[in-house]
């Protein structure tokens, strides 16, 4: 969006919405690296599959959000970025289509101290929490938001950030999670047969 686009700056909250905001919390690829302690540089995708996430509370820091397009050039997504996370009550799940039915991986962590996210940058095609941001600027440039991960859209698109946000029971679907550093203490990772998702 041009920079003549409106700007509002301030604390805001909104109730169930969908596509804003974010975090969503992949572990890596390496999924088999399961310990009860770990910081892990991560990034997950799952070719042609959303996967699932949900949390009880989110608090972040430079956040910024704003809307991209998938490799199929068909689907839209809302990039969402934070400069830095905590995350309590994290659920990661996947449903993955195997030879012998379907499984569900599934990652917990978060119970007792927050999990601890650098530089999230996810993909979202849904979410749906209760949250609130502090000094929100709509209508801002995706070339020029400063959230902090290093992550920007296209000149002349629209994009909004916040200095802080707080999130409350977050439920969103995700194509792709990105993190240079994923701190998780009390980590723990099942595979199960059917349905068997965080929601």
């Amino acid at each position: 969006m041009a920079e003549d686009a409106p700007a509002h700056a301030g604390r805001t909250r909104w109730s169930r919405f969908a596509v804003i905001v974010t975090v969503s919390l992949g572990l890596a690829s390496g999924l088999v690296y399961a310990t009860a302690s770990a910081a892990l540089p991560t990034s997950f995708a799952l070719s042609g599959t959303n996967f699932k996430f949900s949390a009880t509370r989110v608090e972040g820091k430079g956040f910024a959000q704003f809307v991209g397009v998938g490799q199929s050039a068909r689907s839209p997504m809302a990039v969402t970025g934070m400069a830095s996370a905590l995350v309590s009550g994290l659920c990661f799940s996947a449903l993955v289509p195997t030879p012998v039915g379907s499984v569900t991986i599934r990652a917990e962590a978060g119970g007792d101290k927050p999990v601890e996210a650098r530089n999230l940058v996810l993909n979202l095609t849904e979410m749906h929490a209760e949250a609130t941001a502090t000094n929100l600027t709509l209508g801002v440039d995706a070339a020029r938001i400063d959230g902090g991960t290093g992550v920007t859209g296209r000149a002349g698109d629209y994009a909004h950030q916040a200095e802080k946000i707080v999130i409350t029971d977050l439920k969103a679907n995700a194509s792709t999670t990105t993190a240079g550093t994923f701190r998780m203490t009390g980590l723990s990772i099942v595979v199960k047969p059917g349905r068997q998702e965080c929601f």
